[in-house]
């Protein structure tokens, strides 16, 4: 039986499809038995419908709560590993989709519990867009964030730092004879490199996923905003676009980041 050809994922819950399973009128308690669940998550998530239209075996490393910095270290462990060599000498197709995200979160060995744990920093538009992702942290996670916050963040750097895996990434894959494309979840950098296989750099205004949640809504009430939109999680909560409980898109907001990501990768992939 021949091999499928593959499609790699990166990111964070909005890859994984984390609460998807949300139904409107669904209590919190009812919720939180299934907004993790991976078959849920895979049923209902945009991954399996760009998986099936391409008909692609999908392999995830998008996870809930990841940062830039944990994706980029999976990466480096999967492009290692003996799975990803069998892949290649089988001479399946191999593209790879990956999804940039908050460059406030980070990702440390925690030596107290022998793995690596993610930070998040802890901010305004934190609390009040994804108040799920915080928490009660304690011990070392919280001091390794107080520090962070107080001797080091700095957003423009954080970025700079994405732009050198946007080039490192590019040329590894092209070494590879792998395609591979890049977005922005739910986060518009103004880069300050052009790349052209990173979906909608030059649009106008924002162009992350949430972005095209809000203006699919827009288009829908005849309501579009030109330009540069600053709050869109403020616009998607307003119009109910996102469960109530983790802020997460509902089920037909994953469509249309299907469709999206779908109607861009046509011409890529046959």
């Amino acid at each position: 039986m021949m091999m499928k050809d593959f499609l790699i994922t990166f990111g964070c819950s909005w890859t994984f499809g984390q609460g998807s399973g949300y139904q409107d009128g669904m209590t919190e308690d009812e919720y939180n038995k299934i907004y993790l669940d991976p078959e849920v998550c895979w049923q209902n998530g945009w991954r399996r419908h760009v998986a099936e239209h391409f008909d692609l075996e999908n392999i995830n490393f998008g996870c809930g709560g990841s940062s830039n910095d944990k994706q980029f270290r999976l990466a480096k462990q999967f492009f290692a590993s003996n799975t990803f060599k069998k892949i290649i000498q089988s001479k399946a197709k191999v593209y790879v989709l990956w999804g940039t995200t908050s460059v406030n979160r980070y990702d440390f060995w925690i030596r107290e519990d022998f793995d690596y744990a993610h930070v998040f920093l802890k901010s305004a538009d934190n609390e009040d867009v994804c108040p799920e992702l915080l928490g009660e942290q304690h011990g070392a996670i919280d001091q390794i964030a107080g520090v962070l916050n107080k001797y080091s963040y700095y957003e423009p750097a954080r970025v700079k730092q994405l732009e050198l895996e946007f080039f490192h990434w590019n040329q590894y894959f092209k070494m590879m004879g792998i395609k591979n494309f890049w977005y922005d979840t739910f986060s518009s950098f103004r880069y300050g490199v052009n790349l052209p296989n990173f979906f909608d750099q030059g649009k106008a205004g924002r162009r992350d996923m949430l972005a095209t949640i809000v203006e699919n809504d827009r288009v829908r009430k005849k309501s579009i905003v030109p330009g540069w939109c600053v709050d869109d999680f403020a616009y998607a909560r307003e119009h109910d676009l996102l469960n109530p409980y983790t802020y997460h898109p509902k089920v037909d907001g994953y469509k249309e980041i299907a469709d999206h990501l779908i109607s861009k990768l046509q011409e890529h992939i046959q």
